[in-house]
């Protein structure tokens, strides 16, 4: 496998990032879509200190009035209008009060004053909102935030029966329940799968083992580690079904980044044992070596979707972009951990201390 420096990965970052705000110089909404792809703008912010990244975020923030989508009465209960939440939250504390917390906490409070716990009825729900909830949680020091965030995700996974404990895969919605099924076929789509992953390593990073809710998310996180795992196509990619890879046998970018987000993430945290380090490699030459060009347009993205499909070569879009830049920020976050990455700063201070022996 191809050896890299942490320099040569920013300098990915670098491109894709600039190619993709040179060809949308309007920001967009603050839809899921559009969200997605700003976390990887921030984390590009975060290795590359271009004050143009932060700019844009900006602007993005105050184009949609610092709202989630279509919210201006505070009334949406759509985890795919929340997902925004997540950069809002990182660009107040940066750039001080030009939105607030308080107003995203006006929203959430229809879920948190409703018994029912029946909002995230798709898996895709616990990357666009179940760390948005959490963290938001911490934030305003309201434990309710975080208790409903877990009572919702119990729904889906256990009274919805979403997840299936002998595969350590998740079904996208109850629609695709075994027995709604043609001869009971279990389908498991790639990307909702790749939600659940990245969102639970996101949440696990946010929150403490002493929250109450950890190890549930943490057992959950490694049984689907170990899955997914085994699922892997040899040349790295995952195909948008991840038990039948033979129906669409081309490589899929968007949830080949979201699992490789997991495995450095969850080796970040030291959740993961260093044998995940080769399973997260390979996804990442897989997205660098083929869905990535030579400037920087990262293709092979399966549309919006629900299930598994075609995917073309030409395809790119906002979040698979902005999980690839996310990738990329945890790849070197584990490099200077582990010195792997020469030019790293963990390489360097051991050449040094080598040398003053």
């Amino acid at each position: 496998m191809k050896e890299r420096r942490v320099e040569e990965i920013r300098g990915l970052m670098e491109k894709v990032n600039d190619r993709w705000i040179k060809n949308h110089p309007e920001p967009g909404n603050s839809f899921w879509i559009q969200a997605a792809y700003m976390l990887g703008n921030m984390a590009a912010y975060e290795q590359l200190h271009k004050q143009e990244y932060l700019e844009y975020a900006l602007r993005w923030a105050r184009t949609n009035q610092w709202s989630f989508y279509k919210d201006p009465d505070h009334r949406t209960v759509n985890a795919d209008c929340m997902l925004c939440g997540e950069t809002y939250l990182d660009l107040l504390e940066r750039c001080g009060q030009e939105g607030t917390a308080e107003e995203m906490y006006k929203t959430i409070r229809w879920t948190l004053e409703d018994p029912a716990n029946d909002y995230w009825w798709w898996i895709d729900s616990f990357y666009m909102a179940l760390n948005f909830y959490n963290r938001i949680g911490l934030s305003m020091q309201e434990e309710k935030c975080i208790d409903k965030a877990f009572k919702m995700y119990w729904n889906t996974k256990v009274e919805r029966k979403c997840f299936d404990e002998t595969e350590g895969l998740w079904y996208r919605d109850e629609r695709f329940l075994p027995e709604k099924m043609e001869g009971g076929r279990k389908v498991f789509w790639s990307r909702g799968n790749g939600w659940v992953f990245a969102g639970l390593a996101r949440t696990l990073r946010t929150l403490g083992p002493d929250c109450p809710y950890y190890e549930e998310y943490r057992k959950t996180f490694l049984r689907m580690a170990e899955a997914l795992k085994a699922c892997q196509c040899e040349d790295g990619f995952y195909h948008t079904d991840l038990k039948r890879p033979e129906d669409f046998p081309m490589p899929e970018s968007s949830g080949t980044a979201l699992f490789t987000l997991g495995f450095y993430i969850g080796l970040n945290l030291g959740l993961l044992e260093e044998s995940y380090q080769e399973t997260a490699d390979k996804g990442f030459e897989a997205l660098t070596e083929v869905a990535l060009d030579a400037k920087g347009r990262l293709g092979w993205a399966q549309i919006v979707a629900c299930a598994p499909g075609p995917v073309k070569k030409e395809n790119s879009i906002d979040y698979a972009v902005g999980t690839y830049l996310l990738v990329c920020r945890e790849k070197i976050v584990w490099m200077e951990r582990s010195g792997s990455g020469k030019g790293g700063r963990l390489h360097e201070e051991a050449v040094i201390g080598q040398n003053q022996e």
